[in-house]
Protein backbone atom coordinates (compact mmCIF):
# COMPACT_ATOMS: atom_id res chain seq x y z
CA UNK A 1 0.00 0.00 0.00
CA UNK A 2 3.04 2.39 0.88
CA UNK A 3 4.27 1.63 -2.85
CA UNK A 4 0.75 2.67 -3.91
CA UNK A 5 0.66 5.83 -2.15
CA UNK A 6 4.31 6.68 -3.39
CA UNK A 7 3.23 6.08 -7.17
CA UNK A 8 0.06 8.41 -6.20
CA UNK A 9 1.85 11.32 -5.21
CA UNK A 10 4.29 10.70 -7.75
CA UNK A 11 1.81 10.83 -10.57
CA UNK A 12 0.24 13.66 -8.92
CA UNK A 13 3.54 16.09 -9.39
CA UNK A 14 3.76 14.51 -12.94
CA UNK A 15 -0.05 15.47 -13.73
CA UNK A 16 0.46 19.13 -12.49
CA UNK A 17 3.92 19.28 -14.16
CA UNK A 18 1.62 18.74 -17.35
CA UNK A 19 -1.19 21.17 -15.95
CA UNK A 20 1.10 23.67 -15.58
CA UNK A 21 2.61 23.60 -19.14
CA UNK A 22 -0.53 23.78 -20.89
CA UNK A 23 -2.13 26.86 -18.53
CA UNK A 24 1.36 28.97 -19.15
CA UNK A 25 1.90 28.50 -22.83
CA UNK A 26 -2.09 29.00 -22.84
CA UNK A 27 -1.88 26.74 -26.76
CA UNK A 28 -4.80 24.45 -25.83
CA UNK A 29 -6.69 23.33 -22.91
CA UNK A 30 -8.45 20.25 -21.40
CA UNK A 31 -11.86 20.47 -21.03
CA UNK A 32 -11.81 20.46 -17.51
CA UNK A 33 -8.78 22.47 -17.38
CA UNK A 34 -10.21 25.04 -19.78
CA UNK A 35 -13.14 25.35 -17.62
CA UNK A 36 -10.88 26.38 -14.26
CA UNK A 37 -9.04 28.92 -16.56
CA UNK A 38 -12.45 30.21 -17.09
CA UNK A 39 -13.72 30.55 -13.96
CA UNK A 40 -10.34 31.26 -12.15
CA UNK A 41 -10.61 34.46 -14.57
CA UNK A 42 -14.17 35.01 -13.75
CA UNK A 43 -13.33 35.14 -10.08
CA UNK A 44 -10.25 36.84 -10.68
CA UNK A 45 -8.51 34.03 -8.67
CA UNK A 46 -5.31 32.25 -9.37
CA UNK A 47 -6.18 28.84 -11.59
CA UNK A 48 -3.86 26.70 -8.73
CA UNK A 49 -6.25 28.25 -5.94
CA UNK A 50 -9.77 27.00 -8.33
CA UNK A 51 -8.39 23.53 -9.35
CA UNK A 52 -8.80 22.23 -5.93
CA UNK A 53 -12.43 23.38 -5.23
CA UNK A 54 -13.70 22.25 -9.41
CA UNK A 55 -11.71 18.86 -8.94
CA UNK A 56 -13.10 18.52 -5.60
CA UNK A 57 -16.92 19.41 -6.59
CA UNK A 58 -16.17 16.85 -9.63
CA UNK A 59 -15.17 14.33 -7.46
CA UNK A 60 -18.61 14.86 -5.12
CA UNK A 61 -20.32 14.78 -8.40
CA UNK A 62 -18.81 11.52 -9.63
CA UNK A 63 -19.53 10.16 -6.02
CA UNK A 64 -23.42 10.96 -5.99
CA UNK A 65 -23.79 9.61 -9.43
CA UNK A 66 -22.11 6.44 -8.42
CA UNK A 67 -24.37 5.56 -5.38
CA UNK A 68 -27.64 7.33 -7.24
CA UNK A 69 -27.06 5.06 -10.25
CA UNK A 70 -25.18 1.86 -9.09
CA UNK A 71 -26.43 1.61 -5.44
CA UNK A 72 -22.95 2.13 -3.95
CA UNK A 73 -19.62 3.72 -4.02
CA UNK A 74 -17.80 3.03 -7.20
CA UNK A 75 -14.57 4.64 -8.87
CA UNK A 76 -13.74 7.08 -6.26
CA UNK A 77 -11.45 6.09 -3.75
CA UNK A 78 -8.80 8.09 -1.14
CA UNK A 79 -6.43 8.38 -4.30
CA UNK A 80 -9.05 10.23 -6.04
CA UNK A 81 -10.02 12.19 -3.29
CA UNK A 82 -6.18 13.06 -2.74
CA UNK A 83 -5.38 14.11 -6.19
CA UNK A 84 -8.41 16.20 -6.34
CA UNK A 85 -7.07 18.28 -3.36
CA UNK A 86 -2.93 18.03 -4.15
CA UNK A 87 -2.47 18.82 -7.75
CA UNK A 88 -3.56 22.43 -7.62
CA UNK A 89 -1.16 23.63 -4.65
CA UNK A 90 1.68 21.46 -6.61
CA UNK A 91 1.13 23.29 -9.55
CA UNK A 92 1.48 26.48 -7.38
CA UNK A 93 4.58 25.48 -5.98
CA UNK A 94 6.20 24.42 -9.30
CA UNK A 95 4.77 27.47 -11.05
CA UNK A 96 6.85 29.30 -8.49
CA UNK A 97 10.07 27.27 -9.45
CA UNK A 98 9.60 26.84 -13.33
CA UNK A 99 8.17 29.71 -14.25
CA UNK A 100 10.20 32.05 -15.43
CA UNK A 101 12.25 28.75 -16.89
CA UNK A 102 8.89 28.32 -19.12
CA UNK A 103 8.20 31.75 -20.06
CA UNK A 104 11.58 31.80 -21.53
CA UNK A 105 11.40 28.99 -23.87
CA UNK A 106 7.62 29.98 -24.64
CA UNK A 107 7.29 33.40 -25.26
CA UNK A 108 3.82 34.34 -25.68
Amino acid sequence: YLSQFATLLLSCVVVAFGVLLEVQTEVVYLPPDGIIVAISKVLKKEFPRVKPFFDTTMVLIAAICSIVFLGYLAGVREGTIISALIIGPIVKVLQTYLNPYIERLYEK
